[in-house]
């Protein structure tokens, strides 16, 4: 039976390894493949997150005594996280220093102070079981690092760790969640805080949340659709979970999201959210690639994955001060210390269809597109948090030349942008496309009538009154509208033809915007916007360094900005759009192709 590790004893390192992952060391027994680690380690990587940590750090004390008395909790945990792994690490200049430990332990203590009587703490949300656990996952790693190094100085942290972390744990068998995500956040802090204190009802409380089911769709998308909770949460949390729970299953699932990462990430290193239904669908929110580092490399060396293997080697190369945060982990699994496989050449021209989000990525070389057309908008949930409802429907990228969106905007009842019921494919063809119908309302019907005139508040389809609008007959205005994107053989160019059709006299404005740092050219400033302009015919380009992005021809029939409408925010976000913003308008019936390259 493998030895378990005490608050206050010290084991060799290779002992700890062996308990923690139930693995020899050398190999992952854990697996499908029990795959080789490397053929030899690769102590330089992690010297390097070392010294990105010692940088950490450093930060961190300039503001110590701020964040000892902030009600920051998961920024408290981290700092102990932080610290901690500076402590433990050969590797760091803080090893084994006193001066780390005084403000670890006022943290601990403030944390003790700061903990409900139920284990949970107020960060984010009140008595919040899910924030409780964001925390844990990050104390439970200290307190792991810390049991192993061993060192005497440490025994009165440790022992605050613990009683922080049992009573949190109390609250994680019990409590709720709010969001998809939030489960595995539960799920993994419970699996690190029993791989320390074994319970079964630990483990029994694991089960019912993967009893579930992870929801994951053939693509490998996760049901929020969310690059920033994929990287935050999904995919490290299922990771803790695949090791310390022994579930290879799960390897799987952060697999094939690793998969469809690869594919929606831009040549800088920015992920496509447009399809997001949480916080990170915000314009100018942009999730890096450096933050799914983790599971590439861990699942590169684990799987002998080349194309893992080579975006961890390029996270490696680009984001080194961005890794620090996972020293701990490098500490923790002997694995992430191995050489990576020799990475693979990753493809550089494809169109992947992803069906079930409705949305095709496109690359050919420097330029990229994203043809999207699934939003949550038409299943009557309006444009609350937790849907998606950018209405972007195409993104173009040459190198640094940046199309962030393309909207159109029909004038019609102030119903707000075309959002497409679908994506159509066919061929390099992509044909999205929406019916929208505003009432009329007659009078109501003499059953439902009452002398007081008082009616039941009710929606309209665009707001609400106390007009009883659900038992009123109706006449309805309709409007149809639809796009045509298509790629122009493989050259990365593309043609887009809009229609609209409606009684005369609805004005449509398109809608192209560009990130800021370039030069517009062949447009006409907008009066009093001094980031809006008019094609008016001919061609317009946009150009960063060498790196340009040609669109048109324009048509300038009124001079009208597009219209949102009520519902257009998210919690921690919204969907406006910020950069320079070029208006090709007309009214209806309308029809209109323009070539963008």
């Amino acid at each position: 039976m493998s030895p378990k590790p005490e608050d206050n004893s010290t084991m060799k390192r290779s002992d700890f390894i062996k308990y923690s992952l139930g693995a020899s060391v050398g190999s992952l027994a854990i697996g499908k493949s029990q795959v080789a680690f490397g053929l030899k380690r690769n102590d330089t990587i992690r010297a390097a997150i070392s010294k990105a940590n010692d940088r950490r750090v450093e930060e961190m004390l300039e503001r110590y005594d701020r964040l000892v008395e902030s009600s920051s909790r998961r920024g408290q945990s981290g700092f102990i996280l932080t610290l901690a792994s500076a402590y433990c690490s050969p590797d760091s200049e803080y090893y084994r220093s006193l001066n780390l430990v005084e403000p670890m332990h006022n943290v601990a203590k403030a944390l003790i102070l700061a903990q409900n009587s139920d284990g949970t703490f107020d960060f984010g949300n009140l008595q919040s079981p899910p924030d409780t656990a964001f925390m844990m996952e990050q104390l439970f790693r200290a307190q792991k690092i810390l049991i192993t190094d061993g060192s005497e100085q440490t025994i009165n942290l440790r022992q605050s760790n613990r009683q922080i972390i049992l009573d949190a744990a109390e609250a994680l068998t019990t409590g709720g969640i709010h969001t998809p995500n939030h489960r595995w956040a539960v799920s993994a802090a419970l699996s690190g805080i029993n791989s320390l204190y074994p319970n079964q009802k630990y483990v029994n409380r694991i089960n019912d949340w993967l009893g579930e089911g992870i929801g994951q769709d053939a693509d490998g998308e996760h049901p929020e659709r969310s690059r920033n909770y994929d990287a935050a949460v999904n995919n490290p949390s299922l990771l803790d979970v695949a090791i310390y729970q022994k579930r290879p299953e799960l390897f799987d699932v952060i697999s094939k999201n690793l998969e469809l990462t690869i594919h929606l990430t831009e040549l800088n290193g920015e992920c496509e959210t447009v399809a997001s239904r949480r916080q990170d669908q915000e314009h100018g929110r942009y999730v890096m690639i450096h933050r799914y580092y983790l599971p590439f490399r861990y699942l590169a060396i684990r799987d002998n994955n080349p194309r893992f293997a080579a975006v961890a080697n390029m996270i490696e190369t680009k984001y080194m001060d961005t890794l620090g945060e996972h020293l701990a982990d490098f500490l923790l699994h002997e694995e992430l210390n191995m050489s990576l496989p020799k990475p693979a050449a990753l493809e550089e021209n494809y169109v992947k269809h992803f069906q079930n989000t409705h949305l095709v990525r496109i690359r050919r070389g420097n330029k990229t597109a994203s043809v999207f057309g699934g939003t949550d908008w038409h299943l009557g949930y309006g444009a609350w948090s937790g849907i998606s409802h950018n209405p972007t429907f195409f993104k173009f990228r040459n190198g640094n030349a940046i199309l962030e969106s393309v909207r159109m905007s029909p004038a019609f009842f102030r119903t707000g942008y075309f959002r497409s019921n679908g994506l159509a494919v066919q061929g390099n063809e992509y044909r999205l496309e929406e019916q929208r119908q505003v009432p009329y309302h007659q009078p109501l019907p003499e059953k439902f009538r009452n002398k007081e005139g008082v009616y039941k508040m009710s929606p309209d389809g665009r707001f609400y009154s106390k007009m009883d609008f659900e038992n009123r007959p109706k006449d309805y205005k309709k409007l149809h509208s639809m796009v045509t994107v298509r790629e122009v053989g493989n050259s990365g160019a593309f043609e887009m033809e809009f229609s609209v059709e409606e009684t005369p006299r609805v004005p449509v404005t398109i809608e192209l915007c560009f990130r800021k740092g370039g030069q517009l050219s062949g447009v006409i400033p907008r009066e009093n916007d001094t980031d809006g302009y008019f094609l008016s015919d001919g061609e317009g380009s946009y150009k960063v360094g060498n790196d340009v992005i040609t669109f048109g021809p324009g048509k300038m029939e009124h001079t009208r900005s597009p219209q949102s409408n009520e519902q257009y925010s998210v919690y921690n976000g919204d969907i406006e759009v910020e950069g320079y913003r070029v208006y090709i308008t007309g009214i209806t019936p309308f029809t209109h192709k323009i070539r963008i390259g």
